[in-house]
């Protein structure tokens, strides 16, 4: 007894140190998820405003409208107090902000004294409006040269942390809060601790970083308690998520669990007891005289065999059963002779069966291959032997098969993974299929297919794992001869694609150029563009044939990017003259394109400008209205084209462009179809007549590619142009000339304006 009750006692101990263990690692667990859950959702609360900022400063580098965009940030984040777009010098370029709160004319802020690199984001301290934390953020605006134009400052108030810290649950009583890494705390469900000035370490004799670090936090909470904690880094800011729960939730559990163990010891020191008196007496006795009867039991010697028990308890009855049953085992031996007689003649049918199922797996014309479940070799049909080269090797395990039996994955040296043989996965009781295995049989490497697939036994055991497979090599032959046709085929069609654009087919309803035939066209509303080297006959003259076949694809190449980038395509290439056409409703594509294909021609000519070259001028015209776009042809060769007044207008608006000395006019149905959400800089030059209508066409030069000093000249003095465009029609040529002349004086880059003056002031000598 006193054994059993040092042995409980010692148990007791045990018991309730590891489930003290255990729970407090439970507990631990527990923390640590929370809190990683917390970190994630106060991260993903800074990240969400981080993104939107800088999708913002993005915007604002390309579009002027600045009010609306700062409207819209404003709109999407209920948590932004503050929104400002501030200069370099400190003036607030925009701004929008929360009702009642103030608006600065001029900002001085730390975060505007910062150098940050594009789509950086810089993170001020946390500072408190009374009891209630914000925080400051900045991203830089940059133009197109990367250097920063302003900075975008936004102020985002805290009170979906301390909303979130509420709703996050910590066993019954815990809380979460959050604290920056001097412990400030930023967001507690006590508003009365989250005031500024408040120190972390003084209240708790640990700083937020040392519970972060610890594996285990054992200290009196901000709410009084014992408590245990964890605490994790955020990774967006310098901020700690601190996670604190009760001690008494830990303890109280272990406590019940060993009042029970102390019960439970009691009751079984009482039991022992009475079972040790017990056992003596009725038990450890009679067993004894029936050990004696069994040692007479001897192999044949039955009648030697007795155990004398008179007692009407359970050994006396298991004495009467040892009796029967030792009369029973000589009657089963009896028995047993004549079924091994019976056996002897099984045994002989079995192996007949054996013999006629191995000449059926040797007649498949299949490769069978069985491992046994232990994943030794079993069996090979003479199909398997011919194809892997050799038949069993019995001591190969499943790792060194495909080194044995040399097998690849196909087209490699690679010898095949095991994890992936079928054969390798029917022992783990997949069904599966391969056909990217090949065998070096000595000769040559055989492709094989091969199917795994698992036999179980009634139990639902795995006995063997069985692999067919069969010799794919011409399969894998068509295959790849159907490969090549198929890139063939592909690279074919990207050919054809050069010279009919898939856009074209797409607009006649072609699924492939096969499809096309002559005669097919379609009538459809789009904008034309037509561009052209301007005197490139006498550009030409200067050049040898390779030289100017250089000069047009060396031109060529730079200008499709921009067409095809603004959802046009070039329909033709008429020696240095691009044809494209612009599907798409309106006509903003298009002008977006010219003015793309300008910038481009600008950087162009500096390039051989370096290299000692000409500059190349280009003129270009755009028209919009309907066309009809289609085939045209004979039997043995054939074209696209597109055909009608909008075609020609648009070319002669490109011829036009010499005639003034500009580079892009666009007719007054291009000019109705913008959407004008770009500011164009865009005016009124003529009034031309369609060849073969009586309707004029107005004509409108876009000067948005024109050196700065140009292009602002032009808006200041196009009032005036446009005054004397209008005496100038009306045959007022005095008061048209006078216009004219005021323009020129103003802008003396305008060669429009000089036109119209000349030629007013021949209309006055002619008068």
């Amino acid at each position: 007894m006193l054994l059993l009750s040092g042995i409980g006692g010692v148990g007791l101990v045990m018991a309730m140190s590891f489930a003290l263990l255990t729970r407090v690692e439970q507990a631990q667990r527990g923390l640590e998820r929370v809190s990683n859950e917390a970190a994630l959702s106060f991260d993903l609360f800074v990240l969400e405003i981080q993104s939107d900022i800088r999708a913002t400063s993005a915007s604002l580098a390309t579009t002027p409208n600045d009010l609306e965009i700062l409207r819209g940030l404003l709109a999407r984040n209920r948590s932004l107090l503050d929104v400002q777009l501030v200069a370099t010098d400190g003036t607030v370029l925009a701004q929008r902000n929360r009702v009642g709160r103030p608006q600065p004319a001029q900002q001085d802020h730390p975060l505007l004294d910062l150098t940050l690199n594009r789509d950086q984001v810089a993170i001020g301290d946390v500072g408190f409006d009374g009891q209630f934390p914000y925080l400051d953020l900045a991203v830089p605006v940059m133009n197109e040269l990367e250097l920063p134009v302003a900075t975008l400052l936004v102020r985002v108030a805290l009170d979906d942390l301390w909303n979130q810290t509420i709703n996050i649950r910590v066993g019954q009583q815990g809380y979460v809060y959050i604290t920056d890494v001097q412990g400030q705390i930023i967001a507690f469900r006590n508003t009365r601790l989250q005031g500024p000035g408040f120190d972390l370490v003084a209240q708790l004799g640990r700083s937020p970083s040392h519970i972060a670090q610890a594996d285990v936090n054992f200290y009196r909470g901000l709410e009084g308690g014992w408590m245990l904690a964890a605490g994790r880094s955020l990774r967006t800011v310098d901020w700690y998520v601190i996670v604190e729960q009760p001690a008494t939730e830990l303890l109280w559990p272990v406590l019940v669990g060993a009042l029970v163990w102390l019960g439970a010891i009691a009751f079984v020191g009482i039991l022992v007891y009475n079972v040790l008196r017990f056992t003596q007496g009725r038990i450890v006795m009679p067993l004894t005289r029936l050990t004696e009867g069994v040692s007479n039991l001897k192999p044949g010697q039955w009648h030697l065999v007795g155990v004398m028990l008179t007692t009407d308890d359970e050994l006396g009855a298991l004495a009467q059963a040892f009796q029967a049953m030792a009369l029973q085992l000589q009657s089963s031996f009896v028995a047993l002779a004549d079924n091994n007689a019976k056996m002897q003649v099984l045994n002989e049918a079995l192996s007949h069966s054996e013999e006629q199922l191995r000449q059926f797996l040797e007649a498949i014309p299949v490769g069978l291959f069985v491992l046994d479940a232990t994943g030794t070799p079993y069996y090979a049909n003479e199909r398997a032997q011919s194809l892997l080269g050799r038949g069993v090797v019995p001591n190969a395990t499943v790792a060194q098969l495909p080194e044995v039996y040399r097998a690849y994955v196909i087209g490699t040296n690679q010898l095949y993974p095991m994890e992936r043989q079928p054969i390798f996965r029917a022992l783990r009781g997949e069904i599966s299929q391969v056909d990217d295995l090949e065998v070096d049989d000595g000769r040559r490497r055989i492709p094989l297919e091969v199917w795994g697939r698992p036999i179980f036994n009634a139990k639902g055991e795995i006995l063997y794992a069985i692999a067919a497979f069969q010799d794919i090599s011409e399969r894998h032959r068509v295959e790849q001869e159907r490969r090549q046709i198929t890139r063939q085929l592909a690279q074919l069609n990207q050919a054809y694609e050069r010279f009919v654009p898939e856009e074209f087919l797409q607009l006649l309803g072609k699924a492939s150029i096969i499809d096309v035939q002559v005669g097919d066209a379609v009538e459809r509303e789009m904008s034309v563009l037509f561009a052209d080297i301007c005197h490139f006959t006498s550009l030409a003259e200067q050049l040898t044939p390779e030289e100017t076949f250089q000069l047009i694809n060396s031109f060529l190449s730079r200008m499709e990017p921009p067409i095809t980038r603004h959802r046009g395509f070039v329909d033709k290439y008429i020696g240095d003259e691009i044809m494209a056409l612009f599907p798409q409703v309106g006509a903003d594509d298009a002008v977006q394109a010219a003015i793309a294909m300008l910038r481009q021609l600008a950087r162009y000519n500096r390039t051989r400008q370096q290299q000692g070259q000409a500059e190349i001028e280009i003129g270009i015209g755009i028209n919009t209205g309907s066309v009809v776009l289609g085939t045209v042809g004979g039997r043995q060769r054939m074209d696209s084209t597109v055909m009608g007044d909008t075609v020609n207008l648009a070319s002669r608006l490109e011829r036009l462009t010499r005639t003034y000395g500009v580079p892009l006019l666009i007719s007054h149905h291009t000019f109705l179809a913008l959407n004008h959400e770009c500011p164009y800089h865009i005016r009124l030059i003529d009034y031309v007549q369609v060849k073969g209508k009586s309707a004029h066409v107005a004509v409108f030069e876009v000067f948005d590619v024109d050196p700065k000093p140009v292009r602002q000249a032009k808006l200041a003095t196009r009032p005036q142009f446009e005054q004397g465009m209008l005496l100038y029609q009306l045959e007022q040529w005095p008061e048209a000339a006078a216009q004219f002349r005021a323009c020129c004086w103003q802008n003396s880059g305008d060669r429009v304006a000089e036109i119209y003056l000349e030629r007013a002031q021949q209309r006055l000598r002619s008068e």
